[in-house]
C-alpha cells in the first residue's frame, strides 16, 4: 500500500511515523524544511524555538508517549502568565512569583474588587469543569453556547472578565478580539487544566530539551530508515481523488497516484489544494474552521513587556483602553537560553523581585501583534490559529462523515483546539484509521491535586532524591505535568531512568515506608517506569551505585564532620595509630614520631610532590613541608577538617608549598602524578568492594618510580572474609561502609602487576603493666579509634553500646596474636563528655582490653558505672535508668 501524507508539520510527521511500519510512505511538504509550527531560529547560536511546544501528559498523552518512544529528552517549562491594563495603570498582576506577584499593585492588598476577582477564578475554575463534564457525559446536549453567554449566566463580574478571562484566552489562543464570541464547551475544556487557574505554583509544563528541531530531526530519521520518502520544496497544486485512488500534483508538474493520502495541513489550505474537486460537505465542514493571522516578532525590545518587571512571567498579556492587545512571551523564562553576549543595552539587569536576568545573556522576547515594530528585531514570521468558534465545534463533530471517502483523510490541529500537540494526536489517529486500526483516542483528564499531607510527602521525596543520586539521572513526571529531576554528580554514568508518577500516594508510601514503601507502591501501581524493558534494570542499577558513593563518600564526610574541639587528646589530632618508645611517654610525641617515620619510609626530598589521601586536620601535612620542603598536596571529604587545616597553613606561612582540596580520590585529575602517596588510616573507609579501585587510582596518580606509603590497620588474612560479611557496630559507626583490611588483601594489586607495597611493617605488643597516658589509657604499638556516636545519650546507653562493640569487634575483627586495643568515646552529649575529661588518671590505669590465643578478657570500666552512674540518673531517668542497666548488664554479660 503506497500512502501519501500532504504537509510536513508535526500532524504530518506523526502519521507517517505510524504509517512507515509497514507501508510505502511519500511526505510532501512545501517549505524547504519540516516541522511546520514548530519554528526553531539560530540567533547567533542560541537556538530559539517560536512555535514551541508544550504539554503535559494530563492534556497531551499522544505527545509524551510519541516523544517517549523517540527517545526525545524534556525539561520543565515556565508558563507563568502576567496581566498588564493600561501601561500598568489599570490592573496587574502575574503567577511567576506567588503572592509577590499575584499583589505586583500593593493596593490590591486591600482592593475587595481584586479579592473578588480572585473568588471568581477559584469559582470559574469549579464551574469549568461541571460544565464540561456534564456536556461529555451527555453528547446529545447541545453545545452551541459562546463563552460571553456561560459568563453571563454566571454573574462573573466585569473586572474578571477583562482582567483575567480575554488576558488568558488570549494568551491561548493569540488573538483577543471575539474572544467572547468562541464556544464555551472548546473554551472550557482547555482552562480547566490551564495552569493559570492556579494562581500561585502549578506553572511548569514540558518541552523537549534541544528545542522542537530535536523531535523534527529524530523523526526524519526514523522515516528515512523505514524508508520513508521526503520531498521538501514539493508545493501541492491540486489532488483529485476517487475509489480507485489519489492524483497529487505538484506544481512543477509531476504527478503520481497513491492507494490512499492524509491531507495534514490547516483546512483552508485543504480546501485550496481540492479546489473543484471538492465536494459538499468538505466544503461545509472545512470551511467551519477559521483562522486568525498574527505577526510575531523576535527581538530584545522590553518596552514590550510590563513596566513593573515584579510581574514578569513567561506570557504577558498586555492591553490598552481601546481594546488593542498584544502578548510578549518571554523566552529566557520559558526556555534554558545561554551563551548570547550582551551587545545591546536594556533598562537594567534586575527585575523587580530581585531576579538577575543576567548581565551576559540578552533577553529575548516573542511578540505577537505589537503595537509598532519592536526595537533591536531579530525575527519576523508570520503564523496562523484556530478560532475555536461555535461553528468549528460542530463542524469537528462531523468530520467522521467526509474521512475516507474517495480514499482521502482530512488531520490536523483543528481537530482539537489548534495546538500543536493537538496535530501530533491528528496524526496517530489519521494513519490508524487509514491502516484500519482501531485507536483509543485518550481524552484529556483532570490534574492530580495533592493533599497538604501529600505535598508534605513529595518535598520530603525529592529532598530525599536530591541527597541520594550520586550518579545517573532519575526524572520523576507527575500526571499533573510536574517533572523532578535528579542527576548525580559524583559519579559518570549514561544511566537515566523515568518514573511515571500516577498518584501522589506514592509519595506518602516513600515518605512514610522508604525502600518497602517504594516498593509497594510499584506493586499497586502508584508508579511505572516508561522504559519496559530496561528501566527498572536501570533504577536498581543506580540504586546500588548511588548506595556505593554514599556509603564512601558522604557517611565518612558526616563522620570526619565534627566540631574540632573534640579532638583533644594531643595538638596534632592525630587520631590513628602513634608509636611509643616507653610507657610514660606522652602521646603528641608519639604521634610526631609516627609522622616522622612516615616520611622516613617515603623517602621525601625537596624536589618531590606528595599527595596525601585523607589528610585530616593536616599535621602531616605541616611537618613534612617544614622538614622536607616538599611540596605538598592533600585531600579531605571534611569541609571542617579543610577550613581547620587551612587556617594552620596559613598561620604557619606555608600556602605556596601547601595546597589542600575537597574531593574524593576519584576525582583527582587523570593528568597529574605524584611522587609520592601517603594514606594514614584512611583505607580502613574505603570498603572491600572498591579496595582494587582505590589502588589502580594510586597507581594511576603515582610517577614513576615514586612510592606508596599506607598506614592501616589489619586484620588476619583468615578472619578477613568472615569480618567483611559480618555486620557489626565497628562497619557501622567506626567505619561506616568500610571494612579492616588483611594484609594480604591490600597486596593483591601486586599480583595484578601493580609495583606497590614493596614494605611492611608491623605495630604490635604486649599491653604496658603500667600507664599514666593522657586521658584513657595507653595507645603503645596499637590503634587508638575514637568512637564518635552522635545522638543524645545517656551514660547507660552508651555503656551497653560500647560493651556490644567490643564483643562484636573482639569476636570478628581483632582475634589475631597479641594485640592491644584502647577505645577512647567521644559523645555529643555534654554531660558524658566532661564525666570521660574528669575521669581521673588513677581510675583509668588498670582499664584496658588484653587478647590473647585462645581467651578474651574483657574488662569494663566498672567505676564509671558505680561511682558515676547515680549522679546521672538522677539527671536523666532516675531508678528506671538503674532497673535497666542491671538488666542489660546481666544480659551482656
Amino acid at each position: 500500500m503506497r500512502v501519501a501524507v500532504v504537509g510536513g508539520g508535526i500532524s504530518g510527521l506523526a502519521a507517517a511515523y505510524v504509517l512507515a511500519k509497514g507501508r510505502e510512505v511519500v511526505v510532501y511538504e512545501k517549505e524547504d524544511a519540516l516541522g511546520g509550527r514548530a519554528k526553531t531560529v539560530d540567533i547567533g547560536g542560541t537556538l530559539l524555538d517560536l512555535g514551541f511546544t508544550v504539554f503535559s501528559r494530563v492534556m497531551h498523552p499522544e505527545t509524551t508517549e510519541l516523544l517517549e518512544s523517540l527517545g526525545v529528552d524534556r525539561e520543565l517549562c515556565d508558563m507563568s502568565f502576567s496581566v498588564s491594563l493600561d501601561e500598568g495603570q489599570g490592573s496587574e498582576w502575574g503567577t511567576r512569583n506567588g503572592i509577590s506577584s499575584l499583589f505586583a499593585q500593593k493596593a490590591n492588598v486591600l482592593n475587595p474588587y481584586f479579592w473578588n476577582m480572585i473568588r471568581e477564578i477559584v469559582k470559574f475554575k469549579n464551574d469549568a469543569s461541571s460544565y464540561v463534564e456534564e456536556l461529555e457525559n451527555n453528547p446529545d446536549i447541545d453545545r452551541n453556547e459562546t463563552l460571553e453567554q456561560f459568563i453571563q449566566s454566571r454573574g462573573y463580574s466585569e473586572l474578571f472578565q477583562k482582567a483575567f478571562l480575554v488576558p488568558t484566552c488570549a494568551s491561548i489562543w493569540s488573538c483577543s478580539s471575539g474572544v467572547m464570541n468562541f464556544s464555551a464547551y472548546s473554551v472550557l475544556s482547555v482552562l480547566r487544566n490551564d495552569p493559570t487557574l492556579q494562581l500561585i505554583g502549578g506553572s511548569q509544563r514540558l518541552t523537549q530539551r534541544w528545542r522542537s528541531e530535536s523531535y523534527v530531526d529524530k523523526v526524519k530519521k526514523e522515516l528515512e530508515s523505514r524508508g520513508c520518502q521526503i520531498r521538501t520544496n514539493s508545493e501541492i497544486y491540486s489532488i483529485f481523488a476517487n475509489d480507485e485512488g489519489c492524483a497529487i500534483t505538484c506544481k512543477d508538474g509531476s504527478e503520481e497516484v497513491y492507494d490512499g493520502c492524509i491531507i495534514a495541513t490547516p483546512a483552508p489550505d485543504a480546501l485550496k489544494m481540492l479546489g473543484k474537486h471538492a465536494t459538499h460537505d468538505e466544503l461545509r465542514i472545512l470551511g467551519a474552521f477559521q483562522y486568525a493571522c498574527s505577526d510575531t516578532f523576535l527581538h530584545h525590545d522590553n518596552d514590550l513587556m510590563p513596566k513593573n518587571r515584579a510581574v514578569w512571567s513567561s506570557r504577558n498579556f498586555l492591553g490598552t483602553t481601546d481594546k488593542k492587545a498584544y502578548i510578549t512571551y518571554w523566552l529566557n523564562n520559558t526556555q534554558f537560553i545561554s551563551g548570547a553576549v550582551t551587545s545591546v543595552n536594556y533598562r537594567d539587569s534586575i527585575a523587580g523581585d530581585g531576579t538577575n536576568i543576567n548581565n551576559t545573556v540578552l533577553p529575548f522576547f516573542f511578540t505577537l501583534n505589537p503595537p509598532h515594530t519592536p526595537k533591536s528585531t531579530l525575527f519576523k514570521w508570520s503564523t496562523r490559529h484556530l478560532i475555536p468558534s461555535v461553528a468549528a465545534s460542530k463542524a469537528l463533530r462531523q468530520l467522521n462523515l467526509i474521512q475516507g471517502k474517495r480514499r482521502l483523510w482530512f488531520y490536523g490541529a483543528y481537530q482539537g483546539y489548534g495546538f500543536p500537540e493537538d496535530g501530533i494526536k491528528a496524526g496517530i489517529s489519521a494513519a490508524n484509521d487509514l491502516l484500519r486500526k482501531s485507536y483509543a483516542v485518550q481524552y484529556n483528564r483532570k490534574h492530580t491535586v495533592p493533599s497538604w499531607l501529600e505535598i508534605g510527602a513529595r518535598g520530603l521525596v525529592t529532598r530525599l532524591f536530591e541527597r541520594f543520586v550520586a550518579t545517573g539521572c532519575i526524572i520523576l513526571l507527575e500526571e499533573g505535568g510536574n517533572a523532578f529531576t535528579f542527576e548525580g554528580t559524583r559519579g559518570k554514568s549514561n544511566l537515566k531512568v523515568t518514573l511515571r508518577v500516577h498518584t501522589p500516594q506514592f509519595y506518602w508510601k516513600v515518605a512514610t515506608e522508604a525502600d518497602v514503601g517504594f516498593a509497594d507502591a510499584y506493586i499497586h501501581g502508584d508508579f511505572s517506569l516508561i522504559d519496559k524493558n530496561e528501566g527498572l534494570l536501570n533504577l536498581i542499577l543506580i540504586f546500588i551505585a548511588s548506595t556505593e558513593l554514599n556509603t564512601d563518600t558522604t557517611k565518612l564526610s558526616k563522620r570526619r564532620a565534627m566540631n574540632s574541639s573534640l579532638y583533644f587528646l594531643d595538638e596534632t589530632m592525630t587520631y590513628s595509630c602513634a608509636m611509643f618508645k616507653t610507657p610514660d611517654e606522652d602521646l603528641k610525641t608519639a604521634q610526631l614520631r609516627k609522622t616522622h617515620t612516615l616520611i622516613e619510609k617515603a623517602r621525601i626530598s625537596k624536589e618531590h610532590h606528595i599527595l596525601e589521601i585523607g589528610c585530616g586536620w593536616g599535621s602531616l601535612a605541616l611537618e613534612v613541608v617544614k622538614r622536607t620542603g616538599c611540596k605538598y598536596t592533600g585531600i579531605t571529604l571534611s569541609e571542617k577538617q579543610l577550613q581547620y587545616a587551612e587556617l594552620k597553613v596559613k598561620e604557619a606561612g606555608l600556602q605556596d608549598r601547601i595546597e589542600l582540596l575537597l574531593c574524593d580520590y576519584r576525582q583527582l585529575p587523570k593528568s597529574y602524578k605524584y611522587d609520592r602517596i601517603i594514606s594514614c588510616g584512611m583505607i580502613e573507609h574505603v570498603g572491600h568492594e572498591v579496595m582494587q579501585e582505590f589502588f589502580r587510582c594510586c597507581e594511576s596518580a603515582l610517577a614513576e618510580n615514586g612510592l606508596l606509603v599506607l598506614q592501616f590497620i589489619a586484620i588476619a588474612d583468615e578472619k578477613y572474609d568472615e569480618s567483611r560479611r559480618s555486620a557489626g557496630f565497628i562497619k557501622e559507626y567506626i567505619f561506616p561502609g568500610g571494612c579492616v583490611p588483611s594484609l594480604s588483601h591490600c597486596g593483591a594489586p601486586r599480583r595484578n602487576r601493580m609495583p606497590l607495597l614493596p614494605h611492611a611493617q608491623t605495630l604490635a605488643g604486649k599491653p604496658p603493666q603500667k600507664s599514666e597516658t593522657y586521658l584513657c589509657g595507653p595507645v603503645v604499638h596499637s590503634t587508638c579509634t575514637v568512637l564518635k556516636y552522635y545522638y543524645t545519650l545517656e551514660l547507660i546507653y552508651l555503656y551497653l553500646l560500647v560493651k556490644f562493640w567490643l564483643w562484636d569487634s573482639m569476636r570478628s575483627s581483632y582475634v589475631h596474636g597479641n594485640t592491644t586495643l584502647t577505645i577512647v568515646l567521644l559523645a555529643s552529649n555534654t554531660v558524658f563528655l566532661e564525666i570521660i575529661r574528669s575521669y581521673s588518671v588513677d581510675r583509668v590505669m588498670s582499664q584496658h582490653l588484653a587478647i590473647n590465643h585462645t581467651t578474651l578478657c574483657l574488662v569494663i570500666i566498672e567505676n564509671v558505672l558505680r561511682s558515676e552512674l547515680a549522679a546521672a540518673s538522677n539527671k536523666y531517668h532516675g531508678s528506671y535508668l538503674i532497673w535497666f542497666h542491671n538488666l542489660m548488664y546481666l544480659l551482656c554479660c
